[in-house]
């Protein structure tokens, strides 16, 4: 029976690290931290902020947060954000879902273990708004060459 409880524990455990087992536990935490515990923001464009800390799971081989746990933490911010705006529950009555169509990272500097850090919107600068309107026209563009320019995303 003890030799039973270890395998399922060790079959567990693998399981955990092998599907990133935190995402799976703090996602769901990040939502409802966000839905008991801080205020509700109506405004969608509000800045918001979302804390965190760099657990050993985030660690590289250099022993610094990984590159696309970076934006892991920001889609934890994301989903935190659309919940304290009511977006995430107006869209799950709707039987709905987001979708996050692009994203653009630039590392300012590397995180240690145990760092905390924290997720906020910064002013925009010009080389970015330049990209973001690339990307409209762009969208745009594609939109017109295959027809679509005249319909909503309603029809």
């Amino acid at each position: 029976m003890l030799g039973l409880l270890v395998a399922l524990l060790a079959l567990g455990l693998a399981v955990f690290a092998l599907l990133d087992g935190w995402y799976l536990v703090r996602f769901p935490c990040a939502v409802l931290r966000a839905r008991l515990l801080q205020p509700r923001v109506r405004d969608l464009l509000a800045e918001q902020r979302f804390a965190g800390r760099v657990l050993p799971s985030d660690l590289d081989l250099l022993l610094h947060m990984n590159n696309a746990r970076y934006l892991r933490e920001a889609d934890f911010a994301r989903v935190a954000h659309l919940t304290r705006c009511g977006v995430l529950g107006a869209l799950r009555g709707l039987g709905a879902h987001t979708v996050l169509a692009a994203s653009c990272a630039r590392y300012r500097r590397s995180l240690r273990l145990l760092e905390p850090f924290e997720v906020e919107p910064p002013e925009l600068p010009a080389d970015l708004q330049y990209w973001i309107s690339y990307n409209q026209a762009s969208s745009q563009l594609l939109r017109v060459e295959s027809g679509l320019s005249d319909v909503t995303k309603d029809q």
